[in-house]
């Protein structure tokens, strides 16, 4: 109690000095130039460059996409992806066993469907957003431009690029748990063909849990060279580091997550280091033939290289004892993408043409192995770290993969007339990959030392339909598909009994409408069905290891609502809600047809309201709820409810003058008890107690 107390107590502290030191500041600057009455800045975003490569108006596109802009992203102070899509319905957080971003996407998990810049970054590890200057959150299956995956959907991070124009900029951020931020950011014109732009980022902190602590630094050079009049070259590198305690959250006990104390670590800190070191490379060219034609060629290469351990809760509380699991993973990647992209703008047969054709090609070469512990049993619930020694010396994984791949896509965009459009797309992939598993985890139904060359050949198409009465105003229908090589996620995931399986599909139908309500405020409301075919289980009539059959799968179906933008003049707000009824469609084992499925709540919803009391003062209101959901797919013998819950976040801005910003950010404002997320049912994330940082914003 005492040291929750003394937390709370910080943070008002730090509310009060904030609102001292910027009174005390305001009251000796001089406002003159200062617009009293000028509106804030606006979460409203008209144009994206995601669902198309080209850029579209988000009227115009027919499904759903929400942009988290900077304005936002600096308002929130979300400095990693994960927390940036908490006020983004559609999307919700899965665990991520404590070392990497994961999304639930429409009812679907994910960990690769994650792009930079419109290319694949599909390790797994957690990124931030230093160099981001926004994020395009993309619902519905999108294989037509992005290839395997995008199941639920597609998160992608468009990154800062050099401008010319010259500008710099510096943030310090201090909060609670001891954490500590600074990030740089610095533009040059150097000439009038040349810009360069450099974002570094340090980031230090402890945890609400004891023992948890991380820290990480990037550093991002990007340069813009102008050719000539209609060609431009960028180019740049980043070095991406981040260590930490991986924090796996809590078991579970009768169905419910264990309700011990928020600050304790279930299993062994000191042994669940994680480490990541990412460099990445791209250069770009991009070419106006003329006013109608123009070629873009992207290319990125990284390199990933990743490591973990862990100790974590392996099994239920049971009178008042539970069990320990460890492993240490290791994964090497290296990224080889390229893209071409040729935009054509004609009028045939009448109408307007916006024709894409692209050619994609990629090398994935992956290497993943795995080093087991013992487990500890019968642990006490009221002694959590246990006592036993661990030993990481049982070699029970080690594959290795080499995927080779060629795309080649088409995409029209017509207008018909003022009040309709279509849009058609089409795309073929062609994957290879080379498949050596040194070392199995089961020797019986796949034995050390198989090796597979499987090519999948996977056929995606979109359509979609688009009618606006009034420019302000659209109706459209779609229908998307996608296709998940047997590889998996994660590149590692092909065995004896899917080798020859077909790809995974995914289907979407998507109609709803779009409204620019003013200038500054837009409103969506999206109905969808996404449907999950072909996917492996096992054979319920005659289960075992090597009986399986591909079923249909699973469904989600719902909808979504949002409204961002200024409401007035000194209001802005994010709003959203979403319904998702997300159900297997086939029986499979143990468990029966139309059960619903894990990590889906049925109810999410989300506002943040920013108002401008003044020419220095502006205050925020945010809430986040979700309703309850299954930690995983429930089965005959497992069950956890994970308990629905509404959280409130705040934020205090002071504009001391037209360079300096200082802001409060709390979250959790009333303390308020949860679960976040969770991997299976004994690995569920406590939500962050209550939180405050204070982050100085400086232009110079």
């Amino acid at each position: 109690m005492n040291k929750n107390f003394s937390g709370k107590s910080k943070i008002i502290a730090i509310i009060c000095g904030v609102c001292i030191l910027t009174n005390s500041i305001a009251g000796d600057i001089n406002l003159k130039g200062i617009d009293v009455t000028a509106p804030i800045q606006n979460y409203f975003n008209s144009y994206t460059g995601t669902a198309t490569k080209t850029n579209t108006q988000l009227i115009d596109l027919p499904q759903t996409i929400n942009v988290i802009n900077q304005e936002q992203i600096k308002d929130q102070q979300v400095n990693g992806l994960a927390e940036s899509i908490l006020y983004t319905p559609g999307i919700d957080l899965d665990q991520g066993e404590g070392n990497r971003d994961a999304f639930i996407l429409r009812g679907n998990k994910t960990t690769s469907d994650i792009f930079l810049d419109g290319i694949r970054d599909d390790a797994q590890y957690y990124r931030d957003l230093y160099n981001i200057e926004r994020v395009d959150v993309l619902m519905g299956a999108n294989g037509i431009l992005f290839g395997k995956g995008g199941s639920g959907g597609i998160v992608n991070r468009v990154s800062k690029q050099a401008q010319f124009e010259n500008f710099n900029n510096y943030s310090l951020q201090f909060g609670s748990f001891d954490s500590k931020r600074a990030t740089l950011d610095i533009n040059k014109k150097l000439s009038d063909r040349l810009a360069v732009r450099l974002n570094v980022m340090a980031d230090k902190s402890d945890s609400f849990v004891r023992g948890v602590s991380g820290e990480k630094q990037g550093i991002n050079p990007v340069f813009t060279y102008l050719v000539d009049d209609a060609t431009t070259i960028k180019f740049g590198r980043e070095y991406f580091h981040d260590q930490r305690i991986g924090y796996r959250g809590v078991p579970s006990r009768n169905g419910r997550p264990y309700n011990g104390n928020r600050d304790t670590f279930y299993g062994v800190a000191s042994l669940s280091p994680n480490e990541v070191n990412v460099n990445s490379t791209f250069f770009n060219i991009e070419h106006n033939f003329s006013e109608n034609i123009n070629f873009k060629n992207s290319t990125r290469y990284t390199d990933y290289d990743k490591w973990y351990q862990n100790v974590y809760p392996g099994g239920s509380v049971v009178n008042n004892q539970y069990s320990l699991s460890g492993y240490y993973d290791n994964t090497q990647r290296q990224n080889f993408f390229n893209q071409t992209d040729i935009t054509w703008n004609f009028d045939f047969a009448g109408f307007e043409h916006t024709l894409l054709t692209g050619l994609e090609i990629g090398n994935q070469d992956n290497r993943r192995y795995r080093l087991k512990s013992n487990n500890e049993n019968n642990i006490s619930i009221h002694t959590p770290q246990g006592s036993g020694v661990w030993s990481f010396n049982n070699y029970n994984r080690d594959k290795v993969s080499d995927i080779r791949y060629t795309s080649i896509y088409v995409q029209d965009q017509i207008k018909i007339d003022d009040k309709n459009q279509i849009v058609l797309g089409l795309r073929k992939d062609h994957y290879e990959t080379d498949f050596n598993i040194i070392k199995s985890e089961d020797t019986v139904t796949t034995p050390d030392g198989t090796k597979f060359n499987i090519k999948d050949n996977m056929l995606s198409s979109r359509i979609g339909y688009i009618f606006k009465p009034q420019e302000n105003l659209s109706y459209y229908v779609s229908y998307s598909n996608a296709y998940q090589p047997r590889n998996g996620d994660q590149l590692d995931s092909i065995n004896n009994k899917n080798a020859h399986e077909d790809p995974e599909k995914f289907i979407n139908y998507e109609i709803g409408t779009k409204m620019a309500i003013n200038e500054k405020l837009f409103a969506t409301f999206a109905m969808f069905q996404l449907e999950r075919e072909r996917m492996q289980i096992t054979d319920p009539n005659t289960p075992g290891r090597d009986n399986t059959i591909l079923v249909d799968g699973q469904r989600s179906r719902g909808f979504e609502l949002t409204l961002n933008g200024n409401l007035t003049d000194r209001l802005n707000i994010l709003a959203g809600y979403n319904f998702v009824d997300a159900e297997l469609t086939k029986d499979q084992d143990n468990i029966e047809k139309g059960t619903s499925l894990g990590n889906v709540a049925r109810h999410n919803f989300s506002m943040w309201n920013k108002y401008e009391i003044n020419s220095i003062w502006s205050a925020a209101l945010g809430v986040i709820g979700r309703g309850e959901m299954y930690a995983e797919t429930p089965t005959s013998t497992t069950n956890v409810t994970i308990p629905g819950w509404v959280r409130f976040d705040a934020a205090l801005f002071a504009k001391i003058d037209e360079k300096t910003r200082i802001q409060l950010n709390v979250e959790n404002l009333f303390d308020k008890t949860y679960y976040s997320s969770a991997h299976n049912v004994n690995n569920i994330m406590v939500g962050m107690p209550l939180n405050a940082k204070v982050t100085l914003i400086q232009d110079f």
